[in-house]
């Protein structure tokens, strides 16, 4: 029977079996052979994980459990493959933030076998680290070539970059995706640290936050809660699931090379996610700073997306646009969806595993799935799950509003009071040297009473205004909007702005008709 358990009352019983559906359904149909998966506590819950479920076996043979194996539960180790990317990320800024690298810095800067690798252009220079971890440097995409690689040493990869790297376009012109880039920032960390990516990452990372149950190798974990991974044969029952074996680690784990559980991976999540939280200044660092964390989830790369088709019964029309912006921070994909805003994620697809997490910036809610079977869906099953929860319970992932800066209000008293009452005092204090040599005042008035006049209102309708009942556009930007007298006014539209300096003045307040919606 599948596994599920409601660890919370944020969510109730009927989202989680509805989640559980989802991920029961994708085994029943032998899209995966077995899948483990946890709702992520976000920034308003003490709580790491919500909600798990799982469904499916360790292990299948003949489109059977395999002797001896049980079904997958909580507890069950995957490999999260390039969901990895993220640690190796994190490790390169935690070494910049110690002031032992640059991420300008050229990568044979230090590992000295990588000069000359690269095919470039007579005034190009070589990628930098940077262009590493954004996937900006150009390489040909390595998928599936890179998941069969994890086991290559040092002295094999310095082979291959001396026999030369192709390229996919030139250096920082655009997104390919690279899983030999981040072999490399493996080992910058190598050759940085005078040990191992895969000890940097165990003692930055995984000890200081408690992911024990996260490592390199089959020796490092609890072997008797591993998933065994599942290539897919060319049947469409469950005998399609067939047992490949485990590489051991090397240079291209640092691409892909860990296993854990839902568990480890959601303190990850929270760990990544809380950088963002809104009382993240004041709280502890932890293993990376804060700001480097921020620093992560931002859209250094934008990867270019293929618009939305056009309407089959009217070719003629053009494409509605695109559904999403998508693009690679350092070691960790932002995308921009018009339903859900902000989210952050990776996924891992990998000989015999699927993985993926993700979560939703304003809120810090995710989701992580982990399948043992190649490329399994959990991504389309993860963010199925996130739409479900969103629609189902909306003020779980709910938009974070902007709060106006405390000087912001103060000025903004101070502009409602000279629209109503036009009183120079007040504008002597606030305005800033600018606002009259832009728009002076008697014409700034004018304004008021044309926009006035249009929204069929008189200068009674100012008096009625308050602070509080302005939209927050950002901690320097309000905007009033007041209902136009009669069917089909426009409205009366007022948006105050601040300058830059820390003790800020306005530097516009703009009146205007809005025509209705």
């Amino acid at each position: 029977m599948p596994e599920t358990s409601l660890l919370s009352p944020v969510i109730p019983s009927t989202a989680v079996d509805a989640v559980a559906e989802l991920f029961d359904t994708a085994v029943a149909e032998h899209r995966t052979s077995g899948v483990t998966w946890a709702i992520i506590g976000g920034h308003a819950h003490d709580q790491a994980v919500l909600a798990q479920g799982a469904a499916g076996h360790r292990e299948l043979t003949g489109g059977l459990p395999a002797e001896g194996t049980g079904p997958m539960d909580r507890a069950t180790v995957s490999r999260i493959a390039s969901m990895t990317k993220s640690f190796t990320a994190a490790t390169i800024l935690a070494l910049r933030d110690e002031g032992r690298l640059h991420l300008d810095d050229p990568v044979s800067a230090h590992v000295p076998e990588a000069a000359g690798a690269f095919d470039l252009a007579a005034d190009e220079r070589e990628p930098t680290l940077r262009q590493l971890l954004t996937m900006s440097a150009g390489l040909v995409t390595d998928n599936p070539w890179g998941d069969r690689q994890e086991a290559m040493t040092r002295e094999e990869f310095a082979a291959t970059l001396r026999g030369g790297l192709g390229h996919a376009h030139r250096l920082g012109t655009g997104f390919e995706y690279s899983n030999t880039g981040y072999a490399l920032l493996g080992r910058v960390i190598d050759e940085v640290t005078g040990s191992d990516y895969a000890s940097e990452i165990r003692r930055r990372f995984l000890t200081p936050l408690g992911l024990a149950a996260t490592g390199w190798s089959g020796e490092e974990i609890d072997g008797s809660q591993l998933a065994t991974g599942h290539r897919l044969a060319d049947r469409t029952d469950a005998t399609r699931f067939e047992p490949v074996p485990l590489d051991s680690p090397g240079v291209y784990g640092a691409m892909a090379g860990l296993f854990s559980t839902v568990d480890d991976v959601a303190a990850w999540v929270r760990f990544l996610a809380a950088a963002d939280a809104p009382d993240a200044p004041s709280r502890a660092a932890g293993p990376l700073a804060t700001a480097s964390r921020r620093e992560m989830q931002q859209l250094h790369r934008h990867q270019a997306l293929g618009a939305l088709p056009t309407d089959p019964e009217d070719p003629a029309r053009t494409s509605p646009g695109f559904d999403r912006v998508r693009g690679y921070g350092f070691g960790l994909v932002v995308e921009h969806f018009p339903d859900l805003g902000e989210v952050i994620s990776h996924s891992g697809g990998y000989p015999g595993y699927g993985s993926f997490m993700v979560w939703h910036r304003d809120s810090g809610v995710g989701v992580v799935a982990l399948a043992n079977s190649k490329y399994a869906p959990a991504t389309p099953l993860s963010m199925q799950t996130l739409r479900l929860l969103q629609r189902e319970l909306p003020a779980l992932l709910a938009p974070r509003r902007p709060q106006a800066a405390p000087r912001t209000l103060e000025a903004a008293s101070a502009a409602l009071t000279w629209l109503s009452r036009n009183e120079d005092a007040v504008a002597d204090a606030w305005f800033a040297d600018n606002m009259d040599l832009d728009v002076p005042r008697p014409e700034r008035r004018r304004r008021l009473a044309a926009a006035l006049a249009s929204a069929g209102l008189d200068a009674a309708a100012l008096e009625g205004l308050r602070v509080d009942a302005a939209q927050v556009l950002s901690p320097a930007r309000l905007r009033w909007t007041v209902p136009g007298d009669g069917e089909g006014a426009p409205s009366l539209l007022i948006e105050l702005l601040m300058d830059p300096r820390r003790e800020s003045f306005v530097q516009s307040l703009d009146t205007f008709a809005a025509p209705a919606r």
